[in-house]
C-alpha cells in the first residue's frame, strides 16, 4: 500500500519535531505559540511575522519554522527563515497572500496545541 500522507498529517509531524527540540528549552514558546493562531487572525500574517521577528529568539525561532513549514508545504523556493517569509509577503498578490496566510493559521493551531500537550505543566 502506498504511504501517501495528508496535509494535516505533515503538519502535525513538522510542528511534532519543533516541539521535541524546544522541549528542554522552554522558555517563552509556550505562550509565544499560544498566541500566534490568533494574532495570525486578528492583525494578519505579515504583521504577525514582522512582529516576531522584533522579539527575542523563541518568536523568531517559531516564526523561522513556520517559514520554513510554508516553504516545503507551498513549494516556495528561497524562503529558508522569518525574514525571507516577510519579503514573500510583501511582494505577494492578495491571493497569494490569502492562501500563505490560510496555510500558517493551520500550522500555527498545530503548534500550538502540541505545544499545550507536551509543554504545559513541565
Amino acid at each position: 500500500m502506498a504511504k501517501v500522507k495528508s496535509l494535516e498529517q505533515i503538519r502535525a509531524k513538522h510542528a511534532w519535531k519543533f516541539i521535541e527540540n524546544v522541549k528542554e528549552k522552554k522558555g517563552d514558546y509556550l505562550t509565544a505559540m499560544r498566541k500566534l493562531p490568533a494574532m495570525i487572525l486578528t492583525s494578519g500574517l505579515g504583521q504577525t511575522v514582522a512582529f516576531y521577528l522584533s522579539k527575542k529568539n523563541e518568536h523568531q525561532n517559531i516564526i523561522n519554522r513556520v517559514a520554513e513549514h510554508l516553504s516545503k508545504v507551498m513549494g516556495i523556493e528561497g524562503i529558508t527563515c522569518g525574514t525571507d517569509l516577510l519579503k514573500k509577503i510583501m511582494q505577494s498578490n492578495h491571493e497569494e497572500y490569502i492562501i500563505l496566510s490560510r496555510e500558517a493559521l493551520k500550522y500555527a493551531t498545530w503548534l500550538k496545541r502540541l505545544a499545550e500537550a507536551e509543554l504545559e505543566g513541565e
